[in-house]
């Protein structure tokens, strides 16, 4: 080798950070002897640096495509298609791929994808392998054909890799891609029993329950899991759309089961909490049953009360005896009072105003007056005394065991007591003897 051509080679061989533009080629065998020295001058400028826009401008690859599919920083672009071409581009520049390479692909997983074009017939999708994952256009669903266009992310489950399918081309389906995620979703939501999903009711299956259509997959709902009572009309339901949580996977029926039910029970604390805002308003609810103390509605979507044999008006409790009220009957009442989340009581009859035993007590037991109480109750630590009607005052064990022994009072019995403290923020009155 002549000292010419070595002294061109060690120039060529320059810091690759002043390069503005690299381009990875197919490999290519090039002899050392056909390096023309008169050639190579034509690349280098008056300060001995290599002209890459030079040597591009007569370079076989100008020609070539650019391989869309590798992630390269700005201004780089990459014409090989060998599967290493990423690979090897990151292990060059030090450049990390936003999106990983894919190096193999089976059929059945699904692949988070980039639509790379798309027609009547076929999407192309960019999934990240060495070839695109072609979907038909005409066995996608209707709902998931309207939502497809250029570069918008998708979901994208392979049916044939490039060496099953009969074209030679790797074959997929992105409704199948998006059911699959959507099922799986759906499976891990079960564990938490906390999201709702909007269903619809599509078909009654007899004697079992019903098929509820949610994000297009099909979920059983057991006909108890309908609502918070048994249904009075099972076809009532059909067509209608309902909230539902998943709560089971059936392998019987390998299907997603699902529960209404749990929807409404998680509603009716903030139900309780609006209902009490007025609990004057005369309400409509549907009778669920009864039986001999009275009558059980349901109201407000998710809420159950009962109206007691001796809160309902004439003719109805007339029906009521004879036995005329049917479950699913429509029925007016009021709420009388909110026990807790699990029991409301009602009724159909006025109610006189509801007196608080605790208005005005500092103005009618004066400190430190003395009252002939009732022992109510005895706990360990002292007697609960009743001094009037809704009004309960603790006498502490402190205030008696030097006095009398605490044994030797029952429930019932009457007992003077002193009123040492009336707290009317907490509801509490402190006695001793």
């Amino acid at each position: 080798m002549s000292d010419t051509t070595k002294t061109k080679r060690q120039r060529m061989g320059g810091d690759p950070s002043n390069a503005t533009k690299v381009q990875i080629a197919e490999p290519e065998v090039v002899k050392e002897e056909s390096i023309s020295d008169d050639v190579t001058d034509d690349f280098f400028n008056d300060k001995g640096e290599f002209d890459w826009e030079s040597y591009e401008s007569t370079c076989p690859s100008k020609s070539r495509n650019v391989n869309s599919k590798i992630k390269a920083p700005r201004g780089i672009r990459v014409f090989s298609k060998e599967p290493y071409a990423q690979d090897l581009l990151n292990a060059i520049l030090g450049f990390e791929a936003e999106t990983s390479v894919v190096h193999s692909i089976n059929t059945g997983e699904i692949y988070d994808g980039t639509i790379y074009s798309i027609n009547n017939e076929w999407v192309s999708v960019d999934v990240g392998y060495r070839q695109s994952v072609y979907v038909n256009m005409l066995k996608e669903e209707a709902s998931v054909r309207q939502e497809l266009a250029p570069n918008s992310p998708v979901k994208v489950q392979v049916l044939a890799t490039e060496t099953a399918s009969v074209q030679g081309y790797v074959l997929g389906s992105i409704s199948a891609g998006v059911k699959t995620a959507r099922v799986a979703e759906l499976m891990e939501s079960i564990d938490k029993g906390t999201e709702a999903y909007a269903g619809l009711v599509t078909e009654m299956i007899p004697g079992g329950g019903y098929i509820v259509a949610v994000n297009g997959v099909d979920c059983f709902m057991p006909g108890s899991l309908a609502g918070i009572n048994k249904l009075v009309d099972f076809e009532s339901i059909i067509g209608e759309k309902m909230y539902v949580v998943p709560v089971s996977f059936s392998s019987s029926r390998g299907t997603i089961v699902v529960s209404h039910r749990e929807y409404l029970k998680a509603m009716i604390p903030n139900t309780i909490e609006k209902i009490q805002e007025d609990l004057t308003l005369e309400r409509t609810g549907n009778v669920t049953g009864s039986t001999k103390y009275g009558i059980f509605v349901e109201f407000e979507g998710c809420l159950t009360g009962m109206i007691h044999v001796n809160d309902l008006t004439a003719d109805v409790l007339k029906r009521h005896k004879s036995r005329e009220i049917q479950p699913g009957e429509e029925i007016n009442f009021k709420i009388k009072e909110v026990v807790s989340n699990n029991k409301i009581i009602l009724t159909q009859l006025d109610q006189a105003p509801k007196v608080d035993a605790w208005d005005g007590i500092e103005d009618r037991i004066k400190v430190p007056a003395e009252i002939v109480g009732v022992a109510k109750s005895i706990k360990d630590y002292g007697v609960f005394v009743e001094l009037e009607k809704g009004i309960t005052g603790l006498l502490h064990i402190s205030e008696i065991q030097d006095v009398i022994d605490i044994k030797t009072i029952k429930p019932g019995d009457k007992i003077t007591v002193q009123v040492t403290r009336i707290d009317s923020s907490t509801r509490k009155v402190f006695l001793k003897l």
